[in-house]
């Protein structure tokens, strides 16, 4: 199993790194959690039964002064344990943007950027500093997970990551591979639209917006999209994602469990359909 999108900001080890990280933690995400150890993280994976999981960070620098961890100890995690694959950040408005992105995916060997337009505050179809991002991510060949939707940080503007400000991008970066987290809840239909219209968009699953995760899964995924379009037109293109430490991954795991998918689209969701995103081995077996 793999999850695609998980935040690293909660592991003990970097936040004795970086004294900082607590803060930015509680001010810009909005998130109040205690550290715990690498170990007891692995053991959260090991629970929820999480082969791999992708860790991310996210740079605020220009608008909040302040990185929910760096490039930097994201490859030091990576270090520390095969089970983790890196995603970098840069902020779109960082003169170095460029240079910092590929520094990280050619020197620190991360495969994916993260960026987030209602923490970073970054409208998405700025030909001056974002299309040079996606045009390198293009060149490098690397997805870009956006955060879609709802954001939960108290400063997060979540107008600005509407799913369909996505789709001038995408006509312009007809290659470049995007996923949409958390199924750009509340803009469901606009991201199911995408997702049907562009096979390179994949919508990632870690939606929590009220009671469970089993609870907004199943409301969006069942009820508004329904079973059958998953089966008949993203069976491909969707992706499984926790937003650990948001939400506890085993509860994403069950959300997906108790939808009684086939074993067939349930593995897709799981493994498969990652796998082949970001061009690991066996993505294409089974």
């Amino acid at each position: 199993m793999i999850d695609l999108h998980s935040n690293p900001i909660h592991i003990r080890e970097l936040s004795d790194q970086d004294p900082k990280l607590l803060d930015y933690a509680n001010r810009i995400y909005g998130l109040k959690s205690s550290p715990h150890s690498l170990e007891s993280h692995l053991h959260q994976l090991d629970v929820a039964g999480i082969d791999k999981a992708v860790i991310m960070p996210i740079d605020c620098t220009t608008v909040h002064g302040g990185k929910l961890v760096t490039n930097e100890q994201i490859s030091w995690l990576l270090e520390k344990c095969d089970r983790f694959i890196g995603f970098a950040s840069v902020d779109p408005r960082d003169p170095d943007a460029l240079k910092n992105l590929e520094k990280a995916v050619k020197e620190y060997g991360l495969i994916g950027l993260k960026l987030d337009a209602s923490l970073q505050q970054f409208d998405v179809t700025n030909e001056e500093y974002a299309y040079p991002l996606y045009q390198l991510c293009t060149e490098l060949n690397i997805p870009i997970l956006f955060h879609g939707g709802m954001s939960w940080s108290p400063i997060g503007i979540a107008e600005l990551s509407n799913p369909i400000k996505l789709e001038t991008v995408i006509q312009t970066f007809p290659s470049l591979k995007v996923i949409i987290s958390q199924f750009g809840w509340p803009w469901v239909q606009e991201a199911f639209m995408l997702g049907i219209k562009y096979k390179n968009v994949f919508l990632e699953t870690s939606i929590l917006f009220s009671g469970t995760p089993s609870d907004s899964v199943r409301q969006v995924l069942a009820e508004q999209i329904g079973i059958a379009n998953l089966y008949r037109s993203l069976s491909e293109q969707i992706v499984f994602g926790s937003n650990t430490p948001r939400v506890d991954p085993k509860r994403l795991v069950w959300a997906i469990e108790d939808l009684e998918l086939d074993k067939k689209l349930e593995k897709k969701i799981f493994y498969k359909n990652a796998a082949r995103l970001l061009s690991l081995s066996g993505g294409m077996d089974g």
